[in-house]
């Protein structure tokens, strides 16, 4: 029985994602030396990511550049800014990046065309969000202030800054700059109401309007259109809109504030100044709408991005669907804000779109994350069919669209994808088997699964097992680690499941060998932190977890107080085995420490070790429940190997 239960989830630990495959994507680490990816922008001098690393006591930003096939080619330190947010590259070269300074300003730094000197153009008192250029270079920026004295221009839209009362309490405005090439201020408004519902007496103090620019993009006229989300019913709406009114507030029975999004056009040099100004509506919860990307197409409509709770204006497309809570979605609005064209819910629950942009054929490309994974979409501009779709590493995913008219994406786990011009297959993640989490490094006898478009059989096969190891090709299938072939669990058209084998703690070059070809992958840095991870049920939401009689744990069959519970790890035991070996029936204890730990105690490891009749590289680690377990229907445990932690895990237990 524990054969056959770890063996089944070691063959098929992950689901396969989803993909409708266009052009071929290139799947390139960025170099864990230079940082956290937090920003990408494209230039016609290749891609520029922006990172952030310590230095000192202090963390600073980087900007790496890259060529189209994600090698390094210059960086530049940027001291003076602590956290990027956004960055644009103009016809010139330059690189624009918005963020957070070292002093807690809102900070505009411009970087030369050769990465020589990053210049500060401005210094606001705001938190910025977003970075637009025009044809001549002037930026144009929006975010959040709550600042009184925030750079107004004479003859702005808005020249009142937000309410701060006696209490110290403050409202807060989203704002739209544009600066000129060199940094001075061409215009400024706020945007914002100190206004935002409450009906819960005494709670409500201190409890003002709060709006937050996050998105902006010009139009060929020349109009500057922001977006964002507010809790305040007081913004200046225009007529004929189609959301005059907000679903927003502050809820004292949910406590918390609750956000419409909101979508304003300005034209700065005319003397209507507003053109247009809406909110975005979804039905009133605690979840509300977040905007987190906006674009616009060659008509001026307004393509956007986020996530919200159900009771959007959507319309019916039957690529997209609807969630009964919170979820992604996407859709297009007017160019005048009266109506939406067309929208759809999308991924499902808990996931959100966080960038939105356009390419040279108007074409609406999206990303964003579900938590557990990231996602890079595209749709034409009618928004009738999901055209292209694809899923990688988990976290948040910044996009831009490349000179040669691809997307190239990038996510804080430190994955790069690069659409290429040329059909065929595509390597989108590699994770641990057990934790899915992406894997930028490897270790020998680690269990890896590579996830992608058309990278194995079309039937799936698994594992085979020859002289008591296992085979490294399937199908004709291989996956080589600097040219050395990893023994195969399963492979699949959209999954393989593998085993580093030996030698692959260097730098390593990993490859998937195909029947039509070969797929270049990135170069698996050496491991720095190990990090164990526990092998999960897909089926339960539990650890793959025997009881002490050997059945499978579930919430159906619990263990009991005082039981043996068996849980396999991603680790490696300290037992030498040739790759691939499934390990022989004995007793073959882990040669390094073991504990298993839950809130408040140690718990006895009865023992750990190489598991027998499992492939080398799953360690077997057999601990005892206390006598008296706390409330509740679940177990909650990590376990530490050779000093390395799993995160949580559970197991069934019974009252």
């Amino acid at each position: 029985m524990r054969t056959v239960l770890a063996r089944t989830l070691l063959l098929a630990s992950a689901s396969v994602f989803p993909a409708l495959a266009g052009n071929q994507i290139l799947l390139r680490n960025f170099n864990a030396a230079d940082g956290t990816p937090k920003v990408l922008a494209s230039g016609a001098n290749g891609l520029f990511v922006i990172s952030t690393l310590a230095s000192g006591n202090q963390q600073i930003s980087r900007l790496v550049q890259l060529d189209l096939t994600g090698t390094r080619l210059a960086s530049l330190d940027i001291p003076q800014l602590n956290a990027p947010t956004a960055a644009a590259v103009d016809a010139q070269g330059n690189v624009i990046v918005v963020g957070l300074a070292q002093t807690l300003a809102g900070i505009v730094v411009k970087i030369g065309p050769q990465l020589q000197t990053a210049t500060t153009l401005a210094s606001l008192p705001a938190g910025i969000n977003a970075v637009a250029l025009d044809s001549a270079g002037d930026i144009y920026l929006t975010g959040v202030t709550n600042s009184d004295s925030f750079p107004v221009t004479t003859g702005a839209y808005q020249t009142e800054g937000p309410l701060i009362d006696n209490l110290g309490f403050t409202a807060a405005y989203a704002f739209l700059t544009e600066l000129s090439p060199a940094g001075a201020v061409v215009y400024s408004t706020y945007f914002g109401s100190n206004v935002s519902d409450c009906d819960a007496g005494s709670f409500c103090i201190g409890k003002y309007g709060l709006t937050t620019g996050t998105a902006i993009a010009l139009d060929a006229s020349g109009d500057v259109t922001i977006a964002g989300n507010t809790n305040s019913s007081g913004l200046p709406t225009t007529t004929g809109v189609m959301g005059a009114t907000c679903t927003c507030g502050w809820d004292y029975s949910y406590g918390t504030d609750i956000d419409s999004g909101f979508v304003a056009r300005f034209r700065p040099s005319a003397a209507q100044q507003l053109v247009w100004s809406t909110y975005l509506n979804a039905t009133y919860s605690p979840y509300g709408v977040g905007v987190g990307g906006m674009a616009l197409d060659s008509a001026g409509n307004v393509i956007l991005g986020g996530r919200a709770a159900t009771g959007l204006p959507t319309t019916s497309l039957t690529w997209g669907g609807t969630y009964p809570n919170v979820g992604a979605f996407l859709l297009e609005m007017s160019s005048n804000g009266s109506a939406v064209v067309w929208g759809t819910y999308l991924i499902g629950q808990d996931a959100g779109v966080q960038a939105v942009v356009t390419d040279a054929q108007g074409r609406i490309v999206f990303g964003g994350s579900t938590g557990t994974a990231s996602f890079v979409g595209r749709v034409p501009d009618d928004g009738i069919t999901l055209t292209d779709f694809y899923t990688g590493p988990a976290g948040g995913t910044a996009l831009a669209i490349t000179s040669t008219g691809g997307f190239a994406s990038i996510v804080p786990a430190g994955a790069l994808w690069i659409e290429t011009a040329s059909a065929g297959p595509s390597l989108l993640n590699i994770a641990n088997s057990a934790t899915g989490l992406y894997v930028s490094s490897a270790y020998t006898t680690e269990l890896i699964s590579l996830y992608g478009v058309g990278i194995g059989p079309q039937i799936p096969l698994t594992g085979v097992v020859q002289n008591g190891v296992y085979t490294t090709s399937l199908g004709g299938y291989q996956v080589l680690f600097n040219g050395t072939a990893a023994p195969l669990l399963y492979a699949g058209s959209g999954q393989i499941n593998a085993v580093v084998p030996s030698g692959a703690s260097a730098s390593t070059q990993i490859q998937v060998v195909t029947p039509s070809g070969t797929i270049d992958g990135p170069a698996l840095g050496p491991p720095s932190n190990i990090s164990p991870g526990i092998f999960q049920n897909g089926q339960t939401g539990l650890a793959a977890a025997l009881n002490q009689d050997g059945s499978i744990n579930s919430a159906s069959n619990p263990a009991s107080a005082g039981t043996i519970v068996t849980v396999f790890a991603n680790a490696n035991s300290g037992q030498y085995f040739p790759d691939g070996t499934v390990v022989p029936l004995g007793i073959y204890t882990a040669g390094v420490t073991v504990w298993v730990v839950d809130s408040n105690r140690s718990l006895e490891v009865v023992w750990a070790g190489a598991a027998p009749g499992i492939v080398n590289g799953v360690m077997q680690i057999n601990f005892l429940l206390p006598e008296t377990l706390p409330q509740g229907n679940t177990f909650a445990f990590s376990v530490v190997i050779g000093g390395a932690s799993t995160a949580q895990n559970y197991v069934a237990v019974a009252q």
